[in-house]
């Protein structure tokens, strides 16, 4: 005869701590960060100073285009699409007040649509229809509108109506322009995604800007081989732990630096502190000033004094005392020794 197991007993068998593993999609980028290998610096520092004198002939373009605003609308416009908007903050904002200030005193946005409205047969005038460009321009800026501004809502709709009926008589490229827009609006997308779908339209635009689109495409090229930089060095902290790899103090020192997280610490300190800050400040803490690699290195050292340790037990990438330990076949104790003599003289 069995012996009977009471509920006291069986609950003070420790229990196995199973964790949920999620069943992610395979890595759609394979490889081709691991692989990437970085612009050399001249090359790069050379299409850098490009987009600076393209900069300089944007901003006279600009210049000359003070006292026309729907020219100046345009290219604002063009501009913003194209990702560029973060170079000339500055002039838009002072463009835009001149061209509002000019054309209404009031804060009134009720007032400003009102006159696109029909009196006598209600809803909005018939004779929008006709201008694509307008009504597309109107459906784009209705997205920015808030809770309680009716004729807003009554904007979209109209829009939406007679944009999607209108698509089928179009041509390329305002067509492709429209259909982008109603499917998803620029103000529900990401800035660097659509400045890449936008430069494949409005090169084929009949009346584009040459210098702002050479623009657009330098600079987005720059920022994309930055990014590929920044994902092989990420790419690298994880594929080091799926191989048992510990990486030279060099190689893990060129991750670790970023991964230690000061900068964006430094840089979002800056955020909200009004007109203090310019972005002249913001080149400055991203361009990896002493006090900054000083202080990153500060942090990283620190860090991984505390904490390796415990992130071994656990499983976790070599952290600079591994890889220290490794490359010059010394003891914890003497690389301990060894980080704060280099925290005091950073």
């Amino acid at each position: 005869m069995s012996t009977p197991v009471s509920v006291c007993s069986l609950a003070q068998i420790p229990q196995t701590q199973i964790h949920p593993v999620a069943n992610f999609h395979p890595d759609v980028w394979g490889n081709q960060f691991m692989t990437y290998t970085p612009e050399d610096k001249v090359i790069r520092a050379c299409k850098e100073e490009q987009v600076e004198d393209l900069k300089k002939e944007v901003r006279r373009k600009f210049m000359a285009a003070a006292g026309k605003p729907s020219q100046l609308l345009k290219f604002i416009d063009a501009i913003q699409r194209l990702g560029q908007a973060y170079h000339f903050e500055g002039e838009i904002e002072e463009a835009i007040q001149q061209i509002y200030c000019s054309f209404h005193d009031s804060n009134d946005m009720d007032g400003i649509f009102d006159k696109f409205n029909d009196h006598e047969k209600g809803g909005f005038k018939e004779a929008l229809i006709t201008d694509v460009q307008g009504m597309l321009g109107l459906y784009e800026a209705v997205h920015l509108r808030v809770h309680g501004e009716d004729i807003l809502e009554e904007a979209l709709a109209f829009c939406t109506i007679h944009l999607k009926a209108m698509i089928k008589h179009l041509e390329y490229p305002l067509a492709a322009h429209v259909a982008h827009a109603l499917k998803w609006p620029m103000r529900k997308g990401l800035e660097r995604q659509e400045a890449r779908w936008y430069i494949s339209i409005y090169q084929d635009e009949a009346f584009h800007d040459k210098t702002l689109l050479a623009l657009a495409k330098l600079d987005f090229n720059l920022v994309q081989s930055l990014h590929r930089e920044q994902l092989r060095n990420l790419t690298r902290e994880a594929n080091w732990f799926h191989e048992g790899h510990i990486p030279t103090m060099e190689e893990y020192m060129r991750v670790g630096l970023t991964t230690a997280g000061y900068t964006v610490i430094a840089t979002f300190s800056f955020m909200g502190m009004g007109e203090i800050v310019t972005k002249d400040t913001f080149d400055w803490v991203t361009g990896n000033p002493m006090i900054m690699s000083s202080s990153n290195l500060m942090v990283r050292l620190m860090d991984d004094i505390k904490t390796h340790k415990f992130e071994q037990k656990r499983g976790h990438v070599s952290s600079a005392i591994e890889c220290y330990m490794k490359q010059y076949g010394v003891s914890v104790e003497q690389v301990y020794s060894e980080f704060y003599k280099q925290m005091e003289n950073a």
